[in-house]
């Protein structure tokens, strides 16, 4: 057995461990002002039954080319701590000036990821997470090899500064065919709500020790976040880089929609 399927049956065993002994009852509640970020995964675990269907399109500019991606991500709460979630980047283009150079579908990532809110009936919150990339996208967009990319994640929720959280991420990414190319990510921020509005702001940090091209990109990712009628939700960001190496230019946007697949009447 590989060391990513070994990596992948140990934090599966860990996250049914945690969902059947991680039985804390807290009697405080906390208040979710947003689904998602840009880059920052956040510890808000869907809630048993509850599917989201997120997209999030994007278009950056580097110095080698022109790319615009349009994934697609969908979760869903096995438990009100423990969830699944399937990310497909559904289409892809990358284009110097006019002329596309490649285009086509992305990789498939697989993960879960187990929260723990409200620790000791306080106001911080953490989660620890696992996704499985599958290369089945073209290889000109994407690597072409298998992902293991275990993460942790903490948030502390300020209930006085009008709900506001800061919130963090630290992961790595191993790749099955390509030990040297292994990435390190952390990133992380605070969102600030105003009504039905949510302000963001991001840290992003990812890249390789060992790259002897210094291939490491960091943004800082301002952006805003509308909470819309009927369980939808939508926003932009604007990553600005903040090292030569990091892509010149990026726009992100998110739609997101939530609903329930259990019914809930009594």
């Amino acid at each position: 057995m590989t060391f990513g399927r070994r990596l992948f049956v140990l934090v599966i065993f860990l996250f049914l461990h945690c969902n059947l002994f991680a039985q804390e009852v807290t009697s405080r509640k906390y208040y979710q002002a947003v689904q998602d970020v840009f880059f920052t995964e956040l510890v808000y675990p869907q809630e048993e039954g509850e599917l989201q269907i997120s997209c999030t399109p994007g278009y950056k500019k580097s110095d080698e080319a022109n790319q615009f991606s349009l994934p697609f991500l969908v979760e869903y709460g096995i438990t009100d701590r423990w969830q699944v979630e399937l990310s497909w980047n559904s289409f892809e283009n990358r284009f110097s000036g006019s002329e596309s150079t490649a285009r086509g579908i992305g990789n498939l990532e697989v993960g879960t990821q187990f929260s723990f809110m409200n620790v000791r009936n306080s106001n911080f919150h953490a989660a620890c997470g696992f996704e499985v990339e599958v290369p089945l996208g073209n290889e000109e967009l994407s690597e072409d090899s298998w992902e293991y990319a275990p993460y942790i994640l903490g948030a502390l929720d300020l209930p006085s500064v009008n709900n506001s959280q800061l919130f963090a991420k630290a992961g790595i990414g191993f790749l099955s065919e390509a030990a040297d190319k292994n990435e390190l990510n952390f990133s992380g921020g605070v969102f600030v709500p105003f009504n039905k509005v949510v302000i963001t702001s991001e840290l992003s940090w990812w890249g390789n020790f060992k790259d002897e091209n210094n291939e490491n990109q960091f943004f800082f990712t301002p952006g805003i976040i509308i909470n819309l009628p009927g369980a939808w939700e939508t926003g932009v960001g604007i990553p600005v880089r903040l090292n030569k190496k990091s892509d010149k230019f990026m726009i992100l946007a998110v739609l997101t929609f939530e609903f329930g697949l259990m019914d809930n009447d009594e």
